[in-house]
């Protein structure tokens, strides 16, 4: 197996373009370059790389030596990460840069997390989506692909994600003093009132940022803001729903994943999951910021009003003509993502939209690696057909989404 790898890694590297400038001339721009496929190499001890895969669905670090570029940043601190994607044979990581020595950053970084994509045959679903969402303006993490290396043998294709942290707040949002939170998938939730104990609302949102502070500075304002959109009257719901969240910008993010068939975002098949929440400092302001779109590209012909009738929120917010309005609008926007290029040869023969440009692009990118891992959970012909299957969605989705918006206004469809 040894073998194989070292033979695998060596022509992963023939295809992958080093850039060796030192490390003042590199920022994290550089890191979260997608035209190329990095290289990043991890050196672990051998006890301590048997003890992280032995436990690994526990949450311990670890020491190791990172090298990108040519610089190697020594003492980093790495742990599996990942819910449903813990492994022990292919272990997503979280690479922590201070935590053994306080303060440092790597190009600014006080982390990154390295996605192993078992959950995701095609490999392109996170960074495909993601791509989708910061064009269309929404918050959303970096990534970049990278051929992992450990111990100098090469071990499998990763994808580098920005660590959403008060750094990642800050470039994405223009502040990260306030407070963030993670959201934790506990049970079926669809923003429904829990009552007044704020422990009910500390279950599903754990701080990242701010975390020593009272529960009552933590929680009071999310308290309120799911009880205001279950309980404030209809002709109330904007002005003071407003107070807590921008209600366009919602409206935004799930009509872009309503586009991308996002099945466990903020209204996916599992109720609210996979994202951030930040509240602006000084303010009752949320955002929300997404996060984790393995299941992104789910149906060509997933409905665009999945979820819509569960949400307590977005059953409320859909009712409102202006904010449907928006929704509709940001779903015909998305939909150009999609849209075939003018100029082809032929009209049998039409130019690819961005989307599957980018996917095209991206698998172009991947593929030696990916065929080359040997500790992913599938195989190369399940790699190939999930790609084909990718290529394929952003081929037809934006004429089905753009169709299905005609057929609703028209009052021939579902949709809202």
């Amino acid at each position: 197996m040894a073998s194989r790898r070292v033979l695998a890694g060596a022509a992963v590297a023939l295809l992958m373009l080093m850039h060796v400038a030192g490390a003042a001339a590199q920022t994290a721009d550089d890191l979260f370059n997608d035209q190329v496929l990095h290289r990043i190499d991890l050196f672990v001890n051998t006890k301590d790389w048997y003890l992280l895969r032995a436990n690994y669905l526990t949450n311990d670090y670890y020491p190791a030596n990172m090298k990108w570029r040519g610089t190697t940043t020594a003492n980093v601190a790495i742990r599996v990460r990942g819910t449903g994607s813990r492994s022990a044979v292919k272990p997503g990581f979280r690479v922590d840069f201070n935590r053994y020595a306080t303060g440092r950053t790597f190009l600014g970084l006080k982390a990154v997390d390295l996605n192993n994509m078992v959950q995701d045959p095609s490999c392109l679903r996170e960074a495909l989506a993601m791509k989708v969402y910061r064009s269309m303006g929404v918050p959303a993490p970096r990534t970049a692909f990278a051929a992992l290396y450990l111990n100098n043998a090469y071990f499998g294709l990763y994808l580098i994600v920005e660590e959403i942290d008060d750094v990642a707040a800050a470039r994405l949002l223009g502040e990260g003093s306030g407070y963030l939170f993670e959201y934790k998938w506990t049970f079926l939730y669809n923003f429904e009132y829990r009552g007044s104990d704020l422990a009910a609302y500390g279950t599903l949102w754990e701080p990242k940022t701010r975390e020593t502070e009272s529960a009552r500075a933590l929680y009071a304002p999310i308290e309120a803001m799911i009880r205001t959109i279950n309980d404030v009257s209809d002709e109330g719901f904007v002005p003071a729903v407003s107070e807590f969240l921008d209600l366009s910008l919602f409206m935004r993010l799930v009509a872009v994943q309503a586009a991308v068939a996002e099945a466990d975002g903020l209204l996916g098949n599992w109720g609210l999951n996979n994202h951030y929440l930040y509240r602006f400092n000084g303010r009752n302001l949320h955002q929300f910021i997404v996060w984790d779109a393995s299941t992104s590209f789910h149906a060509i012909d997933y409905p665009l009003y999945s979820g819509h009738a569960e949400s307590v929120l977005m059953r409320r917010a859909i009712a409102v003509p202006a904010l449907k309005a928006v929704y509709q609008d940001t779903l015909i926007e998305a939909a150009a993502l999609f849209d075939q290029v003018d100029g082809a040869a032929s009209p049998d023969q039409p130019n690819p939209g961005w989307l599957e440009r980018e996917a095209s692009r991206l698998r172009d990118l991947i593929q030696t690696a990916a065929r080359a891992d040997q500790v992913k959970p599938f195989s190369n012909a399940e790699f190939d057909a999930a790609t084909d299957e990718i290529l394929t969605f952003a081929h037809t989705r934006g004429a089905l989404v753009r169709r299905e918006v005609a057929r609703s206004a028209n009052g021939a469809g579902q949709l809202y």
